[in-house]
């Protein structure tokens, strides 16, 4: 008879966590709280009554490998090939600077309280915590649509970088071993395997990929995609680990190869089920992984939150330094700052290789798990905090000398000249884009804003009017020409952000008709109160086209379709202009 123990410990953890998170949800506290309180609640900080960490480290495992396939299918090789300054530059410097800063800040901390500490471990402590969570990271953003705008580009590009870092930091810990002699000669032999072997797998991730995706959708039993997508992902990271390099990221690189795909929707949407489920465990495993008493809990949680305060700090300035504006920089800070979870990973081994004790281990993993636990607080308030900083950045000269050399500042003569007709663009994606071609058609004029520095620049070299700026900066604004501008469409995804764009725009010009797009029905009431004409949402002007092509169809009278036009948008507006009628002002 096979023992089936195991099953009693995995019910028992579901029941609790999805006890806690109704709890949590009534509180507004976000789940993933939920699932690591969990994991503290039955692990050894707690009440003790999960025993077997062996199969819930693997389950976790599993949850991150398949968490980050999902990711990957959401952005593709040319995504990657325009995050490569962030990936490559951002990453470096990041983790250099962050490293050497929390090393030299652990040594003297620690010299400071009487605890003796080595360099070695000093150094290795700098390392370990300049690596930042991919799991929790691109979880919220994702869950928060946030991916695509530039703090969360940033993020990810970043993050990828940790993890290709994590191999080069685990043999780094080689050179820190006390007791260890390695020669240089096989140091350097075992990356160059490790870079050769990489390279190969992944040309042939791109070569095969894409095959093996077609072959699996040309299959019509639905049982196909389900288990095709599974050998995919975990096939790829099991590859990539025999290389040397993190399960995890080979499932990313796999999932952006496939992300190129026609299938690529079928694919993401057979793993979705088994994705939420694993990623959860993998949650509630960070929470069974504390022991630490109450008593030495308070000196831990000073310790996390210094680590997080200097880490918004540095990799809010590596953004900086990346020529992005203080507010997106404050974001990307916020974002990163904690600590990830290949952090446990570079931990046992340092146990291991007598780099650290069993003490300093045991600190690591409480510091660890209070960053990743505040980490869904500290992106939910970034927005706000943001706004309330980044103007104070802007008297830093590093901030305001960095910031036009990389968004290109048009010369005095091409700005807009008062009272001529004028519309202002701010975010030049697909709507932004079918504004600008609209209003050149008819000889409008108009200027446009935006934040993304690459199309800035490609636009420029076609010939469009544009700038480079943050929607809530006052100068970019203006270089824009909303001061004297007619009208204003916002084409912004980000929610926080337009609603202060549009509060900037009533303080410079008050008497601009304002066009804000909004994702969903629940951003509109907000943005009618910061002072928005006209809400056009997304998913509501889809309906109303639906029902427009259907009507057509069925040979009403275009008449008649454009007054049911006109009755649905008119009703929308009047409910949501009469919820937030208190604060739009009269015009």
């Amino acid at each position: 008879m096979h023992n089936f123990d195991f099953l009693g410990g995995l019910s028992l953890i579901g029941a609790i966590a999805v006890a806690i998170i109704l709890i949590f949800q009534r509180l507004k506290i976000p789940p993933v709280i939920g699932l690591i309180f969990t994991g503290i609640l039955l692990g050894p900080s707690g009440i003790g009554v999960v025993y077997d960490k062996a199969l819930i480290s693997t389950l976790a495992e599993l949850g991150v490998i398949l968490l980050l396939f999902a990711i990957g299918l959401e952005f593709s090789l040319d995504d990657l090939k325009k995050l490569k300054k962030i990936v490559l530059v951002g990453g470096i410097v990041q983790i250099l600077v962050t490293g050497l800063a929390i090393s030299c800040l652990s040594y003297w901390f620690m010299m400071a309280i009487d605890r003796e500490i080595s360099i070695q471990a000093a150094v290795f402590l700098g390392f370990a915590f300049s690596v930042s969570s991919t799991a929790i990271c691109l979880k919220i953003l994702g869950d928060r649509d946030e991916l695509a705008l530039p703090h969360g580009r940033i993020a990810l590009g970043i993050l990828i970088f940790q993890d290709l870092a994590v191999v080069p930091l685990m043999i780094g810990i080689n050179f820190l071993n006390p007791h260890a002699d390695m020669p240089l000669f096989q140091i350097v032999k075992k990356i160059g395997l490790i870079m050769i072997f990489s390279t190969a797998i992944f040309f042939g991730f791109k070569l095969l990929m894409p095959k093996m995706v077609r072959l699996i959708a040309s299959l019509h039993a639905k049982e196909v995609p389900v288990i095709g997508a599974l050998v995919i992902c975990f096939g790829a990271a099991y590859l990539t680990s025999l290389a040397g390099l993190s399960l995890a990221l080979g499932s990313f690189i796999a999932g952006m190869v496939i992300a190129s795909t026609d299938e690529s929707h079928q694919i993401s949407a057979s793993i979705d089920p088994f994705r939420e489920a694993f990623t959860s465990i993998f949650f509630i495993s960070v929470g069974l992984l504390l022991d630490v008493t109450v008593i030495n809990l308070p000196f831990f949680i000073s310790i996390a939150l210094a680590v997080l305060f200097v880490k918004v700090v540095l990799v809010a300035g590596v953004s900086l330094f990346l020529g992005y504006p203080p507010r997106v920089s404050m974001l990307a800070g916020m974002a990163l700052a904690q600590i990830g979870e290949f952090s446990f990973v570079l931990a046992e081994t340092a146990l291991k290789n007598h780099v650290i004790n069993q003490e300093i281990f045991q600190a690591m993993l409480a510091i660890i798990v209070v960053t990743m636990i505040v980490t869904p607080a500290m992106i939910a308030l970034a927005p706000k905090f943001a706004d309330q900083v980044a103007p104070a950045l802007g008297f830093i000269p590093l901030v305001s000398k960095a910031a036009p050399s990389h968004g290109v500042r048009p010369p005095d003569s091409s700005i807009i000249c008062a009272g001529e007709i004028h519309a202002a663009i701010v975010g030049f994606g697909v709507n932004g884009q079918n504004v600008a071609a609209v209003l050149h058609a008819t000889n409008i004029s108009y200027a446009i804003l935006e934040i993304d520095r690459e199309t800035v620049k490609n636009m420029r070299k076609k010939g469009e009017p544009i700038y480079y700026g943050d929607c809530t900066d006052r100068k970019a604004l203006l270089r824009a020409g909303v001061d004297h501008a007619r009208a204003v469409v916002i084409g912004v995804s980000d929610a926080a952000a337009v609603r202060k764009s549009i509060a900037v725009i009533r303080e410079i010009n008050s008497k601009a008709y304002i066009i804000v797009r909004a994702r969903t029905l629940d951003d509109v009431a907000a943005l009618y109160r910061a002072g928005a004409d006209v809400v056009v949402t997304e998913k509501f002007e889809t309906s109303i086209q639906i029902f427009s092509l259907l009507l057509n169809h069925f040979t009403v009278a275009p008449e008649l379709i454009l007054e049911q036009q006109e009755i649905i948008r008119r009703e929308c507006e009047k409910i949501f202009s009469a919820d937030g009628a208190e604060t739009v002002p009269a015009r």
